[in-house]
């Protein structure tokens, strides 16, 4: 962090709060947040079974580009989102990794990477070449590298090093590493096994070891050791294993088994209560980095102690460990490095893989189960949630317990229901006017909020029913389970009972009851599992059931939540027909439900209940996501891993309310805390950027990869291009959604995948293009980021308009002349010049049908290549709507294809690839298309072919790549093939939607294992 010189107004106020840090004074200030450490903390990991190459990591870097670096014990990766790329040690090739053990990173101008080792000094990464360097000098550093920061020198690159042999300045301009005396003023030697080191922008230069802090000031040539008395002196005065400047100029320094503190600008040290010290929460495990985290304070990892944060402005610490229970916990307590992207992400090195936080997904967090904290749940199945007006938040759990938030006590209260109400889930808490809370589950309990006193069997007449939904207007509750409605007046003990009857057409439409609203007009309207119930006031219901001769009827009959909004709507949440939404004063006759739908924009049609905030917004949840619909504009947003969205499943009966005004859902996983506004600043801007490039299967090394906007040149050669591109602020990529389309080929935008978001393209025609790369967010509309990659690739000799033009100047002189001199000629020779003129139309017909042949096929597999197979099958699709015959499609991909190429090398792989097109060849009809998609995919479109008759060709087709063996060179390989069958669905559907379904079946195939046939669903979408 930069340093800045404080003035004295400053300086006296940081000493105040740094007074409430030490203990001296109390904390200043509350925390902004009423919620405090109640919610867990969700990490995102990448271990060894993510293509590291080993989970004890030792530094994480974020390069030029902003791909993610990532030392280990084992070698070295970059991390993209999606890809890991690992180098590791190679003693007999000088451009490999000299050394597997990399102990830290520092990021270099020119994309490269200046790499510390373990036990082979220093290393440069070459992001020109893709090549390693050691560089080695006279008394270089021969052992370990313990930390490395740019040094201020120059223009040019410059590194301090610091190893187990001293302090080391290494300058790219001429790539050496030169030894910086350890001396004191005296000219005496210092300790020189140093761990930290740190340059201000003054110049001054601070560096820690076993000898404790030393300081050398701009200038001068010796270093000064800082000693400290007081209650810092024991962590200042041992040996210094982090030195960190903060924004405020506070210089932190970590130890070795002391804990942290810190020295002010004017030079006095500090400690800082519950931190400094052996008694402190590290205890004695070393300090090993810091990071500070914008409105999160500073973040301290230990080796050992897991990691510490400290809110500078409340002098709050939270210690974050390893909770095995709880899914998205800190991997492992032993933390070696912390660091923070240019997205605001903040990367963990553990000894159980690479950790990631996202200080921004926070518009939903959520309060765990876990026995190990006593700020987690006591049960992870949340029902519904109460606020009381003490600000303390009840929830209703399974198994009949009942946890109370205390959020201004910081700690939660555990309650269980006694029999007979115990054992059941509590699915409602329900505020009476004298102060008791009703739990209900296996009937109603009735619980004192000041004594937390409960007392079963409030209501006699629910006695052993299963309460569903529970609600209470003034002296009366109204309850729904399994058997129908009930309604008890607390005053007069009176109960009525209604059931479904279904001789009684104002019954209850069915007896499982699923939801209540209590309108404004104070009828009642029960949503059932079989239709929608009205009060008619006398005594009855007004029934609402779905009705395939009305389009105005209820869409579906399983009503899950029912809410009325200040226009005098009413809004239905249903189990499979969407949301519904009629007019409250029509419920009297025969109202208008309109619903909405998957096919209006609604993410899922199965919505398990819903609510309305005081804005209006209709908030709902499908069975993995939160949503919400603003009724003004129509538009939806559903909210994922990006917002912090993590539980498997959500519960809304209503909008209940927090103390810092958030929505509470339950889940089964545990309470969501939901922002409905999201007014925090948003992350910084991401960059979506080419991350990979393959022309002709060859690799581009990093620094020639095209920059977003400058344009690709590619000679008359290079026709095949293989991109790999990635959204750079790693934040959720699984909830991302890529498309692309290369304007000049592309007829439309194509999928670019979900798991490794890339495109291909094989024999591109001569030309310019632009390629265009959107990635959203699941379930948003606009695109996060974009990306224009201009593309231009030359022709050969005989593409160009001067070479076709002279070519045809010729033909019509050579055809002048030759009429011209037969004219004349004699008859004999007529026969002869006829021949002449027969021979050259047919050597034209030739190579024009030659030249065809190079653009519309593949000229490694002889089959159509992507555009002309695109551009037979849409006209098959056009012929087969027309005639209203079956058409279907195969998508096949060769399984463990990339391993063929790095096991046997790139020739037998495209031996691979003609073999499997020879099969695909010698098993089609005459009427089959047949083409290479890209890479190792290939496709077959089968005109009047059912589905069933599709997928026969398939498993055919599957048999013979298992039992066909390509031999080259003395060696056999035998690759099996997964395949895709969906079958065209007719008219409503376009050529690139049936790809994509067959896309999916693929997929699936994949997942099943390889070497297998799945077949899309045929049925049309509602």
């Amino acid at each position: 962090m930069c340093y800045r010189p404080l003035s004295r107004a400053r300086l006296v106020l940081a000493g105040l709060l740094f007074a409430c840090l030490a203990g001296i004074l109390p904390a200043a200030g509350a925390d902004a947040d009423p919620w405090g450490d109640f919610p867990s903390m969700g990490f995102t990991d990448l271990t060894v079974a993510d293509g590291l190459p080993n989970d004890t990591i030792s530094a994480v870097a974020q390069d030029k580009a902003g791909l993610i670096w990532i030392g280990t014990f084992a070698g070295l990766a970059r991390y993209d989102g999606y890809r890991l790329h690992q180098w590791d040690s190679d003693p007999d090739d000088p451009d490999r990794l000299p050394e597997i053990y990399v102990r830290s990173l520092l990021p270099l101008s020119d994309g490269g990477m200046l790499i510390g080792t373990g036990a082979a000094g220093l290393v440069r990464y070459d992001a020109a070449t893709n090549h390693f360097q050691r560089i080695s000098a006279q008394d270089g550093p021969g052992a370990r590298i313990y930390a490395m920061t740019a040094a201020r020198d120059g223009a040019d690159d410059a590194a301090w090093i610091v190893a187990d042999d001293g302090l080391f300045l290494w300058r790219a301009a001429d790539n050496v590493l030169r030894p910086v005396p350890l001396r004191d003023v005296a000219g005496q030697p210092l300790n020189p096994k140093l761990f930290a080191v740190l340059e201000e922008p003054n110049g001054d230069l601070w560096v820690g070891g076993m000898g404790g802090l030393l300081r050398r000031r701009a200038g001068e040539a010796h270093f000064t050791p800082i000693k400290a008395t007081g209650p810092a002196a024991d962590t200042v005065n041992t040996e210094i294993w982090v030195i960190h400047r903060d924004r405020e100029g506070r210089l932190w320094l970590g130890s070795g088994d002391a804990g942290v503190a810190y020295l002010m600008p004017d030079g006095t040290a500090h400690a800082v209560a519950g931190l400094t010290g052996p008694d402190g929460l590290a205890g004695r495990r070393t300090i090993r980095s810091m990071v500070e985290v914008p409105g999160k304070g500073l973040w301290i990892a230990t080796d050992g102690a897991g990691l510490i944060i400290l809110d500078p402005m409340t002098g709050r610490l939270r210690q974050v460990r390893h909770d095995p229970v709880l899914a998205g916990s800190l991997n492992g307590d032993r933390l070696r490095h912390a660091m923070l992207d240019r997205t605001g992400n903040v990367w963990l090195s553990t000894d159980q893989g690479v950790e990631r936080y996202d200080p921004h997904a926070n518009r939903l967090r959520v309060v765990p189960a876990t026995p190990l904290s006593p700020m987690a749940l006591s049960n992870p199945e949340v029902y519904t949630a109460h606020t009381d007006t003490r600000s303390r938040v009840w929830l209703g759990l399974a198994n009949g317990d009942v946890d109370v938030l205390d959020l201004a006590a910081g700690r939660i209260d555990r309650l269980r229901l006694p029999p007979p109400n115990n054992g059941r889930d509590v699915r409602a808490l329900v505020p009476l006017p004298d102060g008791r809370l009703l739990a209900a589950a296996r009937g109603v309990a009735a619980i004192d909020p000041v004594t937390m006193t409960i007392t079963p069997s409030t209501v006699p007449c629910l006695e052993g029913q299963i309460i569903n939904v529970m609600i209470a207007k003034g002296q009366e509750i109204i309850a729904g389970s399994f058997d129908g409605l009930s309604r008890f007046n607390i005053g007069t003990g009176e109960c009525r009972r209604f059931r479904h009857d279904a001789a009684d057409p104002k019954s209850l439409p069915n007896d499982n009851v699923r939801s209540l609203t209590m309108l404004g007009d104070g009828r009642l309207v029960v949503g059932t599992a079989g239709g929608l119930a009205v009060t008619d006031g006398q005594g009855g219901f007004r029934n609402h059931r779905p009705d395939a001769g009305d389009p105005n009827s209820l869409s579906h009959a399983y009503v899950t939540g029912i809410a009325e909004d200040r226009h005098g709507r009413l809004w239905l949440s249903t189990a499979g027909g969407g949301l519904v939404v009629t007019d409250v004063e029509d419920l009297g006759g025969k109202p208008r439900f309109r619903s909405i739908r998957r096919r209006n924009g609604l993410p899922h049609d199965n919505i398990g209940g819903l609510g309305i905030d005081e804005k209006g917004r209709v908030w709902f949840t499908t069975p993995s996501r939160v949503g919400m619909l603003d009724p003004q504009s129509g538009r939806f947003t559903l909210l994922g891993e990006r917002d912090g969205a993590n539980l498997k499943f959500y519960v809304i009966r209503d909008i209940a309310k927090g103390p810092g005004g958030q929505i509470l859902l339950g889940g089964l996983g545990g309470l969501t805390i939901l922002d409905p506004d999201d007014d925090t600043a948003p992350p910084p801007a991401a960059v979506l950027r080419v991350t990979g490039m393959e022309i002709n299967h060859r690799e581009l090394p990093p620094a020639l990869l095209p920059e977003t906007g400058r344009r690709l040149s590619l000679d008359a050669a290079q026709r095949n291009l293989t991109l790999a591109f990635s959204l750079l602020d790693y934040r959720a990529p699984g909830d991302l959604r890529y498309r692309h389309r290369l304007d000049g080929f592309d007829q439309g935008w194509l999928d670019s995948g979900t798991r490794a978001p890339g495109a291909s393209y094989t024999n591109l025609p001569a030309g310019d293009y632009t390629l265009r790369v959107e990635a959203s967010q699941a379930g948003q509309d606009a695109p996060l980021a974009t990306l224009s990659l201009p593309i231009s690739i030359a022709p050969h000799w005989y593409e160009t308009l001067w070479a076709r033009l002279g070519m045809g100047v010729l033909t019509i002189l050579a055809v002048f002349g030759i009429v011209q001199a037969r004219t004349g000629a004699l008859h004999r020779q007529r026969s002869r010049l006829e021949a002449e003129i027969a021979d050259r139309t047919r050597d034209l017909v030739a190579a024009n049908a030659r030249l065809d042949m190079l653009a519309s096929t593949d000229p490694l597999t002889g089959l159509l290549n992507r555009r002309r197979f695109m551009e037979l099958a849409a006209a098959e699709q056009l012929r087969a709507g027309r005639h209203q015959r079956p058409l279907s499609l195969l998508l096949i991909d060769l399984d463990h294809f990339k391993r063929v190429n790095d096991q046997h090398g790139h020739r037998m792989g495209d031996a691979v690839l003609r073999t499997a097109a020879a099969i695909l060849s010698g098993a089609i009809r005459g009427s089959d298309l047949a083409g290479r998609f890209g890479g190792e995919e290939l496709v077959l479109l089968l005109p009047e072919t059912d589905l069933a008759g599709a997928a026969g060709m398939a498993e055919r087709l599957r048999q013979a790549f298992a039992a066909t063996t390509t031999s080259l060179d003395g060696k056999d390989v035998r690759v099996t093939a997964s395949l895709g069958v969906a079958a065209w669905r007719g008219a409503g559907e376009s050529l690139d939607a049936l790809l994509h379904r067959a896309d999916q079946a693929l997929y699936a195939a994949k997942h099943a294992g390889r070497d297998k046939v799945m077949v899309a669903a045929g049925v049309q979408p509602d």
